[in-house]
């Protein structure tokens, strides 16, 4: 569903900067040319995939970058932004990676259902494929994490790409020139929408 359907109920000079913020001027091929994507200039590509002490193993597993059976993280996109209700500071972030592990593909697009917060939603086109997509997260009393999932086999691996939200309403505020949440949220959301995997078509 696209972030705009959200958005038009607001006057149209609230969403210029949103439009600004937004906008993919720089491309990323990583992976041999497997993964495609646009991004802000804004915001630099990074392969650092550290996760939160907060999140148990088997969570964790789910989007800090360490395998789940054989896997390669390949790109990874985030913002520090000042949180909608004010208290402390939110990370608004992107990973993409796959696999080409049988056991991995074979549980590709249901392993992370099996945690007690998954919750799957309804499957969506990406890039000319279909994805699997749950939601999941977990919580502490001053951290939260939640994350929309997506994953796909193509051509014999598991893609996945984690759309994450985490908060720390107790960490110190982030830098003035911070940006809102809200536009944190719709650079990544629009990084999303530019992924495409697999060989060019």
């Amino acid at each position: 569903m696209s972030l705009y359907r959200y958005l038009l109920p607001l006057p149209l000079l609230a969403l210029l900067p949103l439009a600004n913020a937004t906008a993919a001027s720089q491309s990323f091929i990583g992976a041999g040319g497997l993964i495609r994507l646009s991004h802000p200039s804004s915001l630099q590509p990074t392969r650092n995939f550290a996760g939160r002490a907060l999140m148990s193993a088997g969570w964790r597993l789910m989007w800090d970058g360490t395998p789940v059976g054989r896997g390669v993280g390949v790109v990874r996109f985030w913002q520090v932004a000042k949180p909608t209700d004010g208290q402390g500071q939110v990370t608004e972030m992107i990973q993409v990676g796959f696999s080409r592990s049988a056991t991995v593909i074979a549980t590709c697009g249901t392993a992370g259902t099996r945690s007690g917060s998954g919750r799957r939603l309804p499957d969506r086109m990406l890039g000319g494929h279909r994805w699997t997509v749950y939601a999941n997260g977990d919580a502490g009393m001053s951290q939260a994490v939640r994350a929309t999932n997506f994953r796909t086999v193509v051509n014999g691996a598991c893609y996945a790409i984690d759309r994450v939200t985490y908060s720390a309403a107790a960490a110190p505020p982030p830098r003035r020139n911070a940006p809102p949440q809200a536009v944190a949220a719709a650079r990544m959301d629009a990084i999303l929408a530019t992924i495409k995997i697999g060989r060019r078509r």
